[in-house]
């Protein structure tokens, strides 16, 4: 089936080491995308990113990314739920064959498994948007009285919408008891979930539905982080809600861009590393100690619905976790191309992070280095 791993300078790295690796340029990149956040809320609300991105560690959540399965001449990242081991098991028998990561992988979604290859880091990676300013800063009050509806669940989504309503907003977190979120209980969620008020609704039946619609008709904005798939079958794309909820924006969060060829795959944030290139800087595939992108697309997600609210960007946006690390990815290409690459350098703060470093790529500010301080999904 799965072949052994090679013994390349990454396997051969210290495992305590490797437990703690995070990519380099993370929290200096965090720090300019809460920089964004902050001048568009008009708040210190996420400070310079780094409690927010290292919540697992500050908390001491037991949340650990999942691990690379060898495959062929790669790696596989595998994300199983909690009924997905028979059908992971079935699926592995039939390809055990299959030496291509990337061809079994696509095979395994349409097995609706959330599995991803573990691609090597390259230069032609997705080139990063240059941030898009509001014409005026928010102010601390700009977000009072505006509601807005979370169905999201982990941790992009819920960061988004916390940072909202620490701002002023009103947000209501739909939380079905049936499918609850699969933080909750632990002290992540708790933080990710402080200035909400949570609400027991399944839209998946009649009643849910029109609990939900009733919410949504006095809403500004709906956040979203199900799949494609999930949210046709809810009745809630933007095209199937505008024509009912005039007054409503919509933000979706997804793994992979709307556009690109991954668009329906299900996938969360490791398999997202996976895919980006991110988790092959040497020789090996290597996971990260934690499910990074989730919280760099978390403070994407708010700074584009802080725009939204303020009526600078389209009515209805999206911001996927491949995205939010693709000028991560970018910038590893560039050091590595440069011979400046350390795989095991941890989260340098190097003096210019990877927004002002890629080209043609502007920022509201390129922080100094960022002080210490304060489950994927």
């Amino acid at each position: 089936m799965a072949a052994e791993p090679s013994q390349g300078p990454l396997a051969a790295a210290p495992a305590s080491e490797q437990a703690g690796w995070l990519p380099p340029g993370l929290f200096d990149y965090g720090a300019e995308l809460a920089a964004e956040v902050d001048l568009r809320l008009g708040a210190a609300l996420a400070g310079d990113g780094r409690a927010w991105i290292d919540l697992p560690r500050r908390l001491g959540s037991a949340d650990s990314a999942s691990k690379p399965i060898p495959w062929g001449d790669g790696a596989l990242c595998v994300d199983l739920g909690p009924e997905d081991g028979d059908t992971w098991e079935r699926f592995a028998e039939v390809h055990r064959d299959e030496p291509d990561p990337e061809l079994v992988a696509a095979s395994a979604q349409e097995w609706r498994l959330a599995v991803t290859p573990y691609r090597r880091l390259t230069a032609t990676v997705r080139e990063p948007v240059a941030p898009v300013r509001t014409r005026e800063p928010m102010s601390p009050t700009s977000l009072d009285g505006k509601r807005i509806v979370d169905l999201t669940s982990m941790w992009a989504g819920p960061l988004c919408t916390e940072l909202l309503g620490r701002a002023g907003a009103q947000v209501h977190k739909i939380a079905s008891a049936a499918r609850p979120d699969g933080l909750a209980g632990s002290a992540m969620y708790d933080e990710l979930n402080a200035h909400k008020a949570v609400i027991d609704i399944d839209p998946r039946f009649t009643a849910g539905r029109n609990d939900l619609d009733e919410l949504l008709a006095r809403a500004d904005l709906l956040v979203t982080s199900l799949s494609p798939r999930a949210m046709a079958n809810l009745e809630l794309l933007p095209e199937q809600l505008f024509d009912r909820h005039p007054r409503l924006r919509t933000l979706a969060i997804t793994a992979f861009e709307p556009d690109s060829p991954e668009c329906d795959w299900i996938a969360y944030g490791t398999g997202v590393h996976a895919a980006s290139g991110l988790g092959r800087l040497g020789d090996e595939a290597l996971a990260p100690a934690y499910s990074y992108p989730d919280p760099l697309a978390g403070l994407l997600a708010a700074r584009v619905a802080a725009d939204q609210l303020a009526d600078a960007a389209p009515r209805h946006e999206s911001v996927s976790l491949a995205v939010a690390v693709a000028p991560l990815a970018e910038w590893a290409a560039c050091r590595r191309a440069a011979g400046a690459l350390t795989p095991f350098a941890g989260s340098p703060h190097d003096a210019l992070g990877p927004m002002a470093a890629a080209a043609g790529v502007g920022s509201a500010a390129t922080p100094g280095p960022a002080p210490d301080g304060g489950r994927h999904g």
